[in-house]
Protein backbone atom coordinates (compact mmCIF):
# COMPACT_ATOMS: atom_id res chain seq x y z
CA UNK A 1 0.00 0.00 0.00
CA UNK A 2 2.64 2.42 0.70
CA UNK A 3 4.59 2.08 -2.53
CA UNK A 4 1.12 2.09 -4.27
CA UNK A 5 0.85 5.52 -2.65
CA UNK A 6 4.35 6.77 -3.09
CA UNK A 7 4.24 5.64 -6.98
CA UNK A 8 0.90 7.44 -7.23
CA UNK A 9 2.27 10.88 -5.88
CA UNK A 10 5.87 10.40 -8.01
CA UNK A 11 3.19 9.74 -11.17
CA UNK A 12 0.35 12.69 -10.39
CA UNK A 13 3.18 15.08 -9.18
CA UNK A 14 6.99 15.41 -10.18
CA UNK A 15 6.58 13.02 -13.32
CA UNK A 16 3.59 14.84 -15.19
CA UNK A 17 5.27 18.19 -14.55
CA UNK A 18 8.50 16.63 -16.33
CA UNK A 19 6.22 15.34 -19.07
CA UNK A 20 5.15 18.58 -19.88
CA UNK A 21 8.78 20.73 -19.50
CA UNK A 22 10.06 17.73 -22.15
CA UNK A 23 7.18 18.73 -24.42
CA UNK A 24 7.42 22.50 -23.17
CA UNK A 25 11.34 22.31 -24.20
CA UNK A 26 10.36 20.43 -27.60
CA UNK A 27 8.64 23.41 -28.47
CA UNK A 28 11.54 25.96 -27.57
CA UNK A 29 13.81 24.22 -30.06
CA UNK A 30 11.04 25.16 -33.15
CA UNK A 31 10.31 27.79 -31.83
CA UNK A 32 14.72 28.54 -31.41
CA UNK A 33 13.99 27.88 -34.83
CA UNK A 34 11.90 30.15 -35.95
CA UNK A 35 13.16 32.98 -33.24
CA UNK A 36 9.97 33.65 -32.20
CA UNK A 37 9.26 36.18 -29.84
CA UNK A 38 7.29 34.11 -27.61
CA UNK A 39 10.64 31.80 -27.08
CA UNK A 40 11.05 33.79 -23.52
CA UNK A 41 8.17 33.20 -22.34
CA UNK A 42 7.97 29.50 -22.47
CA UNK A 43 11.86 29.36 -21.58
CA UNK A 44 10.47 30.79 -18.26
CA UNK A 45 7.86 28.48 -18.13
CA UNK A 46 9.93 25.60 -18.52
CA UNK A 47 11.74 26.69 -15.55
CA UNK A 48 8.84 27.20 -13.96
CA UNK A 49 7.86 23.71 -13.95
CA UNK A 50 11.17 22.06 -13.44
CA UNK A 51 11.84 23.95 -10.26
CA UNK A 52 7.74 22.51 -9.03
CA UNK A 53 9.28 19.23 -10.18
CA UNK A 54 12.66 19.19 -8.36
CA UNK A 55 10.65 20.50 -5.35
CA UNK A 56 8.40 17.66 -5.55
CA UNK A 57 11.19 15.20 -5.68
CA UNK A 58 12.67 16.79 -2.80
CA UNK A 59 9.69 16.20 -0.67
CA UNK A 60 9.08 13.08 -1.55
CA UNK A 61 12.58 12.04 -0.87
CA UNK A 62 12.12 13.28 2.32
CA UNK A 63 9.19 11.72 3.13
CA UNK A 64 10.75 8.49 2.93
CA UNK A 65 13.86 8.95 5.10
CA UNK A 66 14.30 12.51 6.49
CA UNK A 67 18.29 13.40 5.50
CA UNK A 68 18.10 15.59 8.76
CA UNK A 69 17.64 12.08 10.54
CA UNK A 70 20.97 11.17 9.09
CA UNK A 71 22.87 13.71 8.74
CA UNK A 72 22.19 15.55 12.14
CA UNK A 73 19.91 13.03 14.30
CA UNK A 74 16.61 12.83 15.56
CA UNK A 75 16.78 16.22 17.55
CA UNK A 76 17.83 18.55 15.02
CA UNK A 77 14.99 17.07 12.63
CA UNK A 78 12.72 17.10 15.13
CA UNK A 79 13.82 21.31 15.33
CA UNK A 80 13.56 21.65 11.79
CA UNK A 81 9.92 20.28 11.25
CA UNK A 82 8.33 22.39 14.00
CA UNK A 83 9.92 25.66 12.70
CA UNK A 84 8.84 25.23 9.59
CA UNK A 85 5.55 24.78 10.39
CA UNK A 86 5.15 27.73 11.80
CA UNK A 87 6.38 29.42 8.93
CA UNK A 88 4.01 27.60 6.74
CA UNK A 89 0.76 27.07 9.35
CA UNK A 90 1.63 30.04 12.00
CA UNK A 91 1.34 27.47 14.92
CA UNK A 92 3.55 28.08 17.77
CA UNK A 93 5.29 25.62 18.47
CA UNK A 94 7.60 24.26 21.45
CA UNK A 95 10.28 21.52 21.73
CA UNK A 96 11.43 19.95 25.04
CA UNK A 97 13.61 17.27 25.23
CA UNK A 98 14.64 15.23 28.57
CA UNK A 99 17.19 12.88 28.89
CA UNK A 100 20.65 12.00 26.97
CA UNK A 101 21.03 13.02 23.11
CA UNK A 102 21.63 10.04 21.31
CA UNK A 103 21.40 8.09 17.77
CA UNK A 104 18.68 5.40 17.92
CA UNK A 105 18.43 2.49 15.54
CA UNK A 106 17.01 4.68 12.20
CA UNK A 107 13.96 2.30 11.63
CA UNK A 108 12.83 4.14 15.50
CA UNK A 109 14.04 7.62 14.66
CA UNK A 110 11.60 7.50 11.42
CA UNK A 111 9.13 6.07 13.52
CA UNK A 112 9.40 8.85 16.28
CA UNK A 113 9.45 11.40 13.58
CA UNK A 114 6.43 10.53 11.77
CA UNK A 115 4.53 10.42 14.76
CA UNK A 116 5.10 13.88 15.66
CA UNK A 117 4.85 14.65 11.67
CA UNK A 118 1.03 13.48 11.67
CA UNK A 119 0.10 14.44 14.80
CA UNK A 120 1.38 18.22 14.35
CA UNK A 121 -0.11 18.06 11.01
CA UNK A 122 -3.49 16.94 12.77
CA UNK A 123 -3.41 19.71 15.01
CA UNK A 124 -3.04 21.94 12.00
CA UNK A 125 -6.18 20.70 9.82
CA UNK A 126 -8.45 19.62 12.85
CA UNK A 127 -7.73 20.96 16.27
CA UNK A 128 -8.36 24.43 15.79
CA UNK A 129 -4.70 24.87 17.81
CA UNK A 130 -2.89 27.66 18.89
CA UNK A 131 0.31 25.56 20.22
CA UNK A 132 1.58 22.85 20.03
CA UNK A 133 3.83 21.08 22.84
CA UNK A 134 6.37 18.24 21.82
CA UNK A 135 8.37 16.57 24.73
CA UNK A 136 10.49 13.80 23.82
CA UNK A 137 11.99 11.94 26.97
CA UNK A 138 15.00 9.63 26.16
CA UNK A 139 15.36 7.69 29.26
CA UNK A 140 17.88 4.60 30.06
CA UNK A 141 15.50 1.89 29.02
CA UNK A 142 12.40 3.30 27.19
CA UNK A 143 11.41 6.72 25.17
CA UNK A 144 8.50 8.79 26.01
CA UNK A 145 6.82 11.30 23.30
CA UNK A 146 4.00 13.74 24.20
CA UNK A 147 2.72 16.09 21.32
CA UNK A 148 -0.08 18.12 23.14
CA UNK A 149 -2.09 21.36 21.52
CA UNK A 150 -4.45 23.77 23.10
CA UNK A 151 -7.08 23.16 20.55
CA UNK A 152 -11.22 23.18 20.98
CA UNK A 153 -10.60 19.18 21.43
CA UNK A 154 -12.74 16.27 21.09
CA UNK A 155 -15.46 14.25 22.05
CA UNK A 156 -16.33 10.99 22.17
CA UNK A 157 -17.58 10.27 19.48
CA UNK A 158 -14.97 12.93 17.33
CA UNK A 159 -12.54 11.39 18.98
CA UNK A 160 -13.58 7.66 17.67
CA UNK A 161 -13.42 8.99 14.31
CA UNK A 162 -10.45 11.08 14.60
CA UNK A 163 -8.96 7.65 15.42
CA UNK A 164 -9.98 5.92 12.48
CA UNK A 165 -9.42 9.21 10.17
CA UNK A 166 -6.50 11.20 11.10
CA UNK A 167 -3.87 8.68 10.91
CA UNK A 168 -4.02 7.26 14.48
CA UNK A 169 -3.95 3.38 13.00
CA UNK A 170 -0.68 4.33 11.18
CA UNK A 171 0.75 5.96 14.07
CA UNK A 172 -0.02 3.64 16.58
CA UNK A 173 1.15 0.52 14.04
CA UNK A 174 4.61 2.60 13.87
CA UNK A 175 5.02 2.50 18.09
CA UNK A 176 3.79 -1.21 18.14
CA UNK A 177 6.22 -1.95 15.49
CA UNK A 178 8.75 -1.46 18.08
CA UNK A 179 6.25 -2.70 21.17
CA UNK A 180 5.59 0.58 22.32
CA UNK A 181 2.10 1.74 23.18
CA UNK A 182 0.40 5.21 21.61
CA UNK A 183 -2.58 6.62 23.80
CA UNK A 184 -4.85 9.84 22.62
CA UNK A 185 -7.01 12.03 25.44
CA UNK A 186 -8.70 14.74 24.72
CA UNK A 187 -10.35 17.18 26.41
CA UNK A 188 -12.24 21.05 26.43
CA UNK A 189 -8.54 22.24 26.62
CA UNK A 190 -6.69 20.06 23.45
CA UNK A 191 -5.47 16.85 23.24
CA UNK A 192 -2.50 14.88 23.89
CA UNK A 193 -0.83 11.61 21.59
CA UNK A 194 1.31 10.29 24.07
CA UNK A 195 3.81 7.49 22.71
CA UNK A 196 6.18 4.89 25.11
CA UNK A 197 8.52 2.89 23.86
CA UNK A 198 10.89 0.21 25.24
CA UNK A 199 14.54 0.79 24.15
CA UNK A 200 16.49 -2.96 24.27
CA UNK A 201 19.76 -3.49 23.66
CA UNK A 202 18.99 -3.45 19.42
CA UNK A 203 17.52 -0.16 19.14
CA UNK A 204 20.70 1.71 20.72
CA UNK A 205 23.62 1.69 18.17
CA UNK A 206 26.78 0.96 19.78
CA UNK A 207 28.73 4.24 19.13
CA UNK A 208 25.78 5.90 21.25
Amino acid sequence: EERKRIAREIHDGPAQLLANTVMRADFCVRLLEKKSPELHKELVSVEDMARLALKDLRKIIFELRPMLLDDLGLIPAIKRFLHDMEGQAGLKTEFLFFGRDRRLEPALEVALFRIIQESVSNIVKHAGATKALVKLEMLVNKVNLNIRDDGHGFDASALANWRNGFGLVGMRERAQLFEGDLVVTSDAGGTLVAVSIPLSDDLIPEES
